[in-house]
């Protein structure tokens, strides 16, 4: 499932291309071939093409048979953007050992109570007959991105009645739930799981460039910081379910401090091996008339002419109040950036062009599947 995005006579288009099934193996040169078959049905080149977003599969970025291969070959220049969701998915992934135990932990206490259906029944009808709103637990998949979050924050929410339950079931971690540190555990998991969430789901949509998602994600490497900050001083109001725990005086932060550091700690690593430090890069094209044209980026060809545009630019009052106005995208004021200045417009959509993400695609597949469940099987009943 392929989109494009193109500059259109105002903006940004972005279009749906095509859709086509693999019909037996899904190598990286399948892939290419399907896609390099339909470029020529319709009189497509791989040379106008300027970058590639995918997401981190072997079958894509495989470095000797993978898709990117097959296209640098057609087209050396092109730009490879890894989904940056991707990369935020990544810096989630590791936990420390104590932690990672309590996530399995809290796994298995999901399957236990959603595995057997007659479990999860019972679990349904006492969770209704003490009149909650929500009657169901999640199960937790790897492949899904906002699970966790999801898992630990509805656990909380039904603490009380599935220690209950597992202790009717005379299961050994219904021993689990009396235990202060645990319980700890799971509640900055969760929040910490939640904030995770959260920037997860600002950065998909349509529209997202590089540009705005470099910045969100550069925004939450420093919130990272500033709560280990405050962790190491004792604040923990970031952090609200395990905040709430702390106001109970059978609850210490000193019991869980160190694990919380050393996660942080990780996190903090994570994010500096995978979200890349280059927003500075982006913050002319972010904003041209708050920067000093000689700090524009060395690795810019052309630097000199278009120093020389972006300080023309500046000077033009009426681009600057059109500006500021902010009634229209920012790949549509570079669109619309005078034909004379047509080399720092050029430099300014490189950065605006890129997919940032696959959210598109996956939103597609995800369709997709919705409209194959619809459609109507011959069925038999017996009785």
């Amino acid at each position: 499932m392929t989109y494009e995005r193109y500059q259109g006579p105002e903006d940004m288009e972005e279009e749906f291309l095509f859709c086509q099934p693999l019909q037996t193996t899904t190598t990286g040169e399948d892939i290419f071939m399907k896609v390099d078959s339909l470029f020529k049905e319709e009189g497509l080149l791989w040379r106008p093409c300027y970058s590639v977003c995918c997401d981190g599969a072997p079958a894509m970025l495989g470095a000797r048979q993978g898709f990117i291969v097959s296209v640098k070959q057609e087209n050396p220049s092109v730009m490879v953007v890894h989904c940056l969701l991707h990369h935020e998915n990544l810096t989630s992934l590791k936990l420390s050992h104590e932690l990672q135990k309590v996530m399995q932990e809290v796994t298995q206490v999901i399957k236990i109570i959603k595995a057997r259906a007659l479990n999860s029944r019972l679990f349904t009808q006492m969770c209704s007959d003490f009149g909650f709103e929500h009657i169901y637990l999640f199960y937790h998949s790897e492949v899904r991105w906002l699970s966790r979050g999801k898992v630990l924050q509805r656990l909380l929410e039904f603490w009380t009645e599935t220690e209950l339950f597992l202790t009717e079931k005379s299961h050994p971690l219904a021993h689990k739930f009396p235990e202060s540190k645990w319980l700890m555990q799971v509640a900055y998991l969760a929040d910490m799981f939640a904030e995770l969430n959260s920037l997860n789901i600002s950065m998909q949509g349509r529209d997202q460039t590089l540009v705005g998602l470099s910045e969100k994600l550069l925004a939450f490497k420093g919130k990272v910081k500033l709560w280990m900050n405050k962790i190491k001083s004792g604040k923990t109001a970031s952090f609200p379910s395990f905040n709430l725990l702390l106001e109970d005086e059978r609850f210490s932060l000193i019991q869980v401090q160190g694990i919380i550091e050393g996660h942080i700690s990780k996190l903090i690593r994570e994010c500096d091996h995978y979200i890349p430090e280059n927003t500075l890069n982006y913050s002319w094209v972010r904003n041209p008339f708050n920067i000093e044209a000689e700090d524009l980026p060395d690795e810019i060809a052309n630097i000199s002419k278009l120093q020389q545009e972006l300080s023309e630019i500046q000077n033009d009052a009426t681009l600057h109040y059109n500006f500021k106005r902010q009634k229209e995208s920012l790949s549509s004021f570079w669109i619309k950036v005078h034909k004379e200045k047509p080399n720092l417009r050029g430099e300014a959509l490189k950065t605006l062009i890129p997919f940032a993400t696959t959210f598109l695609s996956e939103a597609g597949f995800s369709a997709l599947t919705v409209i194959k469940g619809k459609i109507q099987k011959p069925f038999a009943t017996r009785r």
